[in-house]
């Protein structure tokens, strides 16, 4: 059976949990209660966060991350020092043994005060006999891994505040959806609770 309705008079939150319309002046609507505001509120303080905390958060992670590498790299290019030499052999993939360093590698030589040198250095890859290539060496001379180029940091730091920003939006997104589940639940009790105070009257009067 069907609850009789006339037009006009409805209650400020139907079961699907819909808002009491605003006025369109904008002013307060007798029929929002307390629990729209809360709700209103909620919506203006999210898009905030949304709009203006989180570029913050993800713009500071970002520069964070980037901070750290571009120092890293200082570090690194202050033990080390480059020097210009000639492949002996083609560049070839390192293998997956135990210890064996990632890329590309070919045995280089290289000239010095004290003399020449050779050895196995990390190069571009595809290098050919014959090229030349920048080897970077430690404080005693032996070949080291170069330092990560700017490049590096840059994309850790985009990468960072990328996945910052996802990841607040994906939080103040949750959080929107579980609090207002929990409003439509509280304004779906209020509506029931308030329907059965005035439905014996309803009832009555279309029972005449």
């Amino acid at each position: 059976m069907r609850t009789p309705r006339v037009p006009g008079d409805r209650p400020a939150s139907g079961p699907l949990g819909k808002r009491a319309p605003r006025r369109p002046d904008g002013a307060r609507s007798p029929l929002e209660r307390p629990v729209d505001r809360l709700e209103r509120r909620l919506r203006v303080f999210l898009t905030a966060v949304a709009l203006v905390v989180l570029p913050l958060v993800a713009w500071g992670a970002g520069q964070a991350v980037y901070g750290h590498y571009v120092h890293a790299q200082q570090t690194q290019m202050a033990r080390l020092h480059p020097v210009t030499a000639g492949l002996l052999s083609d560049a070839r993939l390192a293998g997956d043994h135990p210890g064996a360093r990632p890329g590309f590698h070919a045995l280089v030589r290289w000239s010095d005060r004290e003399g020449s040198h050779t050895g196995v250095a990390p190069v571009r890859a595809w290098l050919h006999r014959g090229a030349t290539t920048t080897v970077w060496l430690d404080a005693r001379g032996a070949v080291a891994a170069p330092p990560e180029g700017r490049d590096f940091a840059v994309t850790a730091g985009t990468a960072t505040a990328f996945a910052a920003a996802c990841g607040g939006v994906a939080t103040a997104y949750g959080v929107w959806r579980a609090v207002t589940k929990s409003i439509d639940r509280r304004r779906l009790a209020q509506w029931n609770r308030e329907w059965e105070r005035v439905e014996p009257g309803w009832a009555t009067r279309y029972a005449r």
